[in-house]
């Protein structure tokens, strides 16, 4: 209603209760009244006109809001005459609310928000499974599958493939934008665009008919941007990849982007059609059709594989499983992303349920200064109701200041998230505060006004007007209930903080674990690169070969450099995978048996740069060039294949069995054995892992593209050295930027060093909290019984026994809370066990110290209130109040 018409009804309300009052004053007349005294008894008969007015009011449904903006103006004016103790509550309340806001809006885009492509709800994965791995499973398919499902099944309305293979590798060399340099070309089938539905922002994606026009590309945004400078007439142009002319078919949009990959992508090529397409691994994804369930497709694509692998290897070992693309998003981001989210949100959880309790047991010690005035309230006629709303309202404005301030807060944050990325999302990840959001902090507000007011609002309503409304009263049964429900809060205040603490231990000790594990090599002063090498260039074995040694004189020239060696995979990255190892003199694997073996391209000098270890046998040298294929292996494979005899002099070759089921592969003599060098594991994020492992000659298979640098000195002053000398000895090879490889370990260990890192904040805030609400209690406690404690002292107590008194209860309320915390705890603990590392979740030094920790720094908090009390002199205490 605008306020021109309440002015209206107003001015309406009072001349109908004027005419009322006259017409009563003319009947009082008529019956022989004076003119005063009819007066009067027309007003007796009116009644109270204030209460009149306001029974209209509550008829015309405003009452309701008048009160509500009288206790919202009373609650400001209260705010206002103490603003230590509002600026305290906001505060805690804004860091609360805050957090859980800035973690919220994490969950909400990683989990509850669906993927920025049209139906993304119907959207698969189709991965491989082995049927007799133990733990998670994923491989890849083979082009065959996908084509085996693109051309039968009936569930799916589109199918598409994608391939890091080493046959298709994404690493290519672009030339004709700019110096040579390496760059990060995705494969994909003609239908990959189509199958996502986004459309682009520039030219037009792949069709069927690119298949026979050769090399084709589409680009992301961000390479269009920053190699072309988002000229819009790109479109047609071409490109050289590896040596071969591409044209450029189109642009993306902003932000797209598919799954998330170890480099940004820069460009999107159309893949080939393999010669054997039983030896090609792919990534499968689809669309399912309307209406069809997950079920119904995961027996359709199970029937097509076992159709098509009934009698091969392959169907023997592995068997399809489909997942929802959303939740693969996730896992491929980090393999416990989603139990990290829930976890911190756990924790924020408890950080504000801490806060609450804080907030709560400074209401409870205001309600004890304000007895008085609630007192008087109630005598003058304001029902328990009433009173009950007017300190929820007085709530409720501090609640939603500290949400107004918490959103603040966590929008600093979130900002300063994407700042400075410190850990990768999923992709198409949008961190901002939506109306999702907004509505997650207006909710939490009132949840909060309501836990941390509604039991103290509640026990101050109810009031004993005879003990309250006399002067110089004391405690009474009320207050002695009060102060067991504030310590009743400060107990499970504790235990948060004490479950907290030991989430935080357990997290930041896996954390240092896995960080100086021993990895059977050196990291520290290891520098790595890798260059690329045309096959125009370079044909042959032996122009490599050549190149190879004379970049290792050159580089050993430089001041700094104590040895190179070149590798086909950098270190903490797996090594291409193989078939099953057939052993000579031994029987065949059986078709189910798993192939876990991986490959790897050395130099003689690589297990002296990395100060890796051979424990046996010999390394590579000048003899392998031109002898039988020799082969080093490390101590995994010979455990899992020579469990009882020495493996040097025994001869492997991977076990491939062609249709006629004959063995065509070379032998491989074993020459050396190598210690393990752990690696991360793609299906455990807190894992160091040991598979087998073929160590392959330089010499006899020249396809190292890594290039390992053992330094000592300043990581920029080298790298430029080496980029200058890569490019003096040839300038059309592209230099990939020089990385330390301790970093390449930081990286691996981002997710786990910044999950401790927050937990352990969120820790850190929960004990601050604590120790400032035991300090409130216990001087709220000692202030409330200083008559008592004067009494206690002028009958002959001690100050070292009031001392201890009050040591002692709040030592008694920090054990107990220590000891709840403790058994949840350990409730807790085993459902994260993903998230730890060589810890054990009932670890007894680890619980011991952060018992300790939490006991020691609560001895601080209560020693202040103790030795106040024992400080009371009796004579003061015996006048107070």
């Amino acid at each position: 209603m605008r306020w021109w018409q309440r002015k209206h009804r107003e001015r309406d309300l009072d001349r109908e209760l004027l005419s009322h009052l006259e017409l009563e004053t003319e009947e009082r007349q008529g019956q022989g009244l004076s003119p005063e005294d009819a007066r009067h008894a027309a007003i007796r008969a009116l009644g109270n006109v204030a209460l009149v007015r306001e029974d209209v009011h509550e008829a015309w449904g405003r009452r309701s809001l008048e009160r509500l903006w009288q206790d919202l103006a009373y609650a400001w004016r209260l705010s206002k005459r103490a603003p230590g103790f509002t600026a305290i509550v906001i505060l805690a309340l804004a860091f609360g609310i805050g957090a859980n806001t800035a973690v919220f809006v994490v969950v909400n885009a990683v989990l509850l928000q669906p993927l920025p492509y049209p139906g993304s709800h119907r959207l698969i994965a189709i991965w491989e499974r082995e049927k007799q791995a133990k733990g998670p499973s994923k491989l890849f398919d083979l082009y065959g599958d996908y084509q085996n499902i693109r051309d039968h099944s009936r569930t799916f309305e589109a199918v598409a493939a994608v391939s890091w293979s080493p046959q298709a590798s994404p690493s290519k060399i672009l030339r004709g934008a700019g110096p040579p340099r390496g760059i990060f070309a995705l494969p994909v089938t003609a239908d990959f665009f189509s199958l996502l539905n986004v459309p682009p922002l520039l030219g037009r994606t792949f069709d069927k008919r690119d298949a026979d026009r050769g090399c084709v590309v589409v680009l992301t945004h961000d390479f269009w941007q920053s190699t072309f400078g988002g000229n819009r007439n790109v479109v047609d142009q071409t490109i050289r990849l590896d040596d071969k002319p591409c044209e450029i078919l189109g642009v993306m949009p902003p932000r797209f982007a598919f799954l998330p990959p170890e480099a940004p992508v820069a460009m999107w090529t159309l893949m080939p059609v393999p010669k054997r397409p039983d030896q090609f691994a792919v990534g499968v994804f689809a669309r399912l059709r309307p209406g069809v369930s997950f079920p119904r497709a995961q027996a359709e694509v199970s029937l097509l594989h076992n159709q098509l692998h009934e009698h091969d290897r392959w169907g023997a070992q592995t068997e399809p499983v489909i997942y929802p693309l959303h939740d693969e998003f996730t896992w491929l981001t980090s393999r416990t992303l989603r139990l990290s989210l829930i976890v911190l949100f756990a924790a924020v959880t408890f950080v504000l349920l801490i806060c609450c309790l804080n907030v709560a047991n400074l209401l409870l010690s205001r309600s004890v200064a304000r007895k008085r005035e609630i007192a008087i309230r109630a005598a003058l006629g304001s029902g328990r109701a009433r009173l009950l709303r007017q300190l929820l309202t007085e709530n409720l404005l501090l609640s939603i200041s500290g949400s107004i301030a918490g959103a603040v807060l966590a929008a600093v944050a979130i900002r300063y998230f994407r700042a400075i990325q410190p850990v990768a999302m999923p992709p198409g990840t949008l961190l901002q505060l939506t109306a999702p959001v907004f509505a997650f902090t207006a909710v939490l507000s009132v949840l909060t006004a309501l836990l941390f007011g509604l039991l103290p609002a509640w026990r101050a309503s109810h009031v004993n007007l005879n003990d309250a409304l006399k002067v110089g009263s004391k405690s009474s049964s009320q207050g002695v209930r009060q102060h067991r429900f504030g310590k009743g809060l400060m107990v499970a205040e504790v235990m948060l903080t004490m479950v907290l603490l030991v989430g935080a231990g357990l997290l930041t000790q896996s954390m240092l674990r896995i960080g100086s594990a021993p990895l059977g090599f050196s990291p520290e002063g290891l520098l790595t690169t890798s260059v690329g090498l045309s096959q125009s260039h370079y044909p042959d074995t032996e122009s490599r070969l050549q190149f190879y040694e004379r970049l290792r004189v050159r580089l050993n020239e430089i001041p700094g450099v104590r040895g190179i060696a070149y590798s086909s995979t950098r270190p903490f990255t797996t090594s291409g995978g193989m078939e099953a190892l057939e052993v000579e003199g031994r029987p065949a694997p059986a078709l189910g048996s798993l192939s876990d073996t991986n490959q790897q391209t050395i130099s003689p000098e690589y297990f002296n740069v990395v100060n890796g270890v051979l424990l046996k046998g010999r390394a590579f040298d000048s003899r392998d060039r031109q002898g039988d294929p020799v082969v080093i292996v490390n101590e995994s494979l010979a455990r899992k294949y020579f469990p009882d005899a020495d493996p040097i002099g025994k001869r492997i070759r991977p076990f491939v069995a062609n249709a006629a089921g004959n063995r065509d592969a070379s032998w491989w003599r074993i020459v050396g054995l190598a210690r393990d060098e752990k690696r991360p594991t793609v299906y455990e994020e807190m894992a160091w892992v040991a598979s087998p492992l073929i160590y392959h000659p330089l010499l006899q298979d020249p396809r190292a593209s890594h290039i390992l640098i053992r330094a000592y000195g300043e990581k920029a002053t080298i790298g430029a050295s080496i980029q200058r000398t890569l490019t003096a000895l040839d300038p059309d090879i592209p230099v990939d930027e020089i990385k330390a490889v301790p970093e390449l370990a930081s990286r691996i260990l981002a997710y786990p060093r910044f999950r401790a890192i927050l937990l352990a904040s969120f820790a850190g805030l929960a004990l601050l909290l604590a120790i400032v609400g035991l300090f409130g209690v216990l001087a709220h406690l000692v202030a409330q019984r200083t008559h008592e404690i004067g009494v206690r002292m002028a009958l002959g107590a001690q100050r070292a026994s009031v001392l201890t008194m009050v040591l002692k209860e709040g030592l008694t309320l920090t054990g107990t809370g220590i000891g709840l915390g403790l058994g949840v705890a350990l409730l807790i603990t085993r459902y994260f066990s993903a998230l730890l590392y060589n810890v054990r979740g009932a670890d007894p030094l680890l619980l011991a110290a952060i018992a300790l920790l939490l006991l020691t720094a609560a001895m601080g908090a209560i020693y202040l209130p103790a030795r106040r009390a024992s400080k009371v002199d009796p004579i003061v205490a015996l006048k107070y109040e």
